[in-house]
């Protein structure tokens, strides 16, 4: 398994592991995922980065999220934006 740390001088702030696959990132709650993800060299696709078009959107299989902002796209249920989302828990996702 390859574990990627994507701020390492956040340490110390609450960070969290996400898994994709065999790969596991982690990640804190200081920003939302996509540019996390990104930093670890994880493609995602993305339009807008704040919540209106849907194109980040990704399957969550287990974990807990949060929108700060409520997002305007719609995110069906079992899913997340990527752009948007603050991870809050260990989480585990896949590719659409």
């Amino acid at each position: 398994m390859t574990t990627l740390i994507s701020k390492p001088e956040q340490q110390d702030r609450e960070v969290h592991r996400v898994l994709l696959g065999k790969k596991q990132i982690l990640v804190t709650e200081d920003e939302p995922l996509l540019p996390q993800l990104e930093r670890a060299g994880v493609q995602v696709e993305y339009q807008c980065r704040e919540g209106y078009c849907s194109s980040c959107m990704i399957k969550l299989l287990w974990g807990k999220v949060s929108y700060p902002v409520e997002p305007l796209a719609w995110v069906n249920s079992g899913y997340m934006l990527t752009c948007c989302a603050i991870v809050k828990s260990d989480i585990e996702i896949a590719m659409l």
